[in-house]
C-alpha cells in the first residue's frame, strides 16, 4: 500500500499531461495549428510581392564585363565571366552563380538575394573562391524598384579592421544591367571599386 501510495503521485501528474496534450491537439485541429493572429503574420512575412517581382527579371544566363580597382587612381583590371541566375524557393530568392577569372586566376561565386518582408529591406549573402567569408547585404531600392542600393559591412583580410562596401544594382533594360560597388579607402573615404556589366545571352 505504501508501495503504491508513492507513485500515485506521478501517475496523477502523467495523466494529466496526457489530457492537456490532448486538448492542445483539439485545439490545434479546430484552429488550424495556431492562434489566427500568428497565422496572418506568417503568411504576410511568406508572401511574394512586387520587391520579388523585381528580382525575376535578373533570372536567365547572362554574359559578364568587369572592372576591377584595387586601390583609389589604379588603373583598372578587367575580366570575363558567365552568370547563371534563378529563382527558388517558390519565387521567394534568386540563386545566382558565377563562373569567370579574376587576378588572371579561376573564380567561381555565388549569391542569395531576397526581399525580407520582416525588415522591408533587400537581403542578400555572397560566397566565393577568393575568401572565406560569407558577406551579407542589406538594401533599398528605387525608381520603381530599377536600382537597388546596397551595404554590407564586413573585416578588411588585409587590415583585420571593420569596413564597408556600398553597392548599386541598376536594371538598364530586360537584357542588361549593371553592378557598381564602392569600397573604403585607406582614409576612409569611399572610391568605387568594382564595375560589371551583365548582357542576357
Amino acid at each position: 500500500m505504501a508501495e503504491r501510495s508513492k507513485w500515485l503521485p506521478v501517475v496523477l501528474v502523467l495523466v494529466a499531461l496526457a489530457a492537456a496534450g490532448a486538448a492542445w491537439a483539439q485545439a490545434e485541429e479546430q484552429e488550424g495549428g495556431m492562434p489566427p493572429e500568428m497565422m496572418a503574420a506568417w503568411e504576410k512575412a511568406a508572401a511574394t510581392n512586387e520587391h520579388h517581382q523585381h528580382l525575376a527579371r535578373f533570372a536567365g544566363q547572362w554574359n559578364a564585363s568587369g572592372k576591377f580597382w584595387m586601390q583609389p587612381g589604379a588603373p583598372p583590371t578587367e575580366s570575363q565571366g558567365k552568370a547563371t541566375n534563378e529563382m527558388i524557393m517558390d519565387g521567394r530568392f534568386l540563386q545566382s552563380k558565377f563562373q569567370g577569372e579574376f587576378m588572371g586566376q579561376p573564380f567561381t561565386g555565388m549569391g542569395i538575394d531576397g526581399y525580407d518582408n520582416v525588415l522591408g529591406k533587400h537581403v542578400g549573402t555572397w560566397i566565393d573562391s577568393a575568401g572565406t567569408m560569407i558577406m551579407q547585404f542589406l538594401g533599398e531600392c528605387a525608381e520603381g524598384g530599377k536600382v537597388t542600393n546596397s551595404r554590407s559591412d564586413f573585416t578588411d583580410p588585409m587590415t583585420g579592421q571593420k569596413t564597408t562596401m556600398k553597392g548599386r544594382v541598376t536594371m538598364v533594360d530586360p537584357n542588361k544591367f549593371l553592378y557598381e560597388s564602392w569600397s573604403q579607402g585607406p582614409d576612409g573615404e569611399f572610391f568605387k571599386s568594382m564595375e560589371i556589366t551583365y548582357t542576357r545571352i
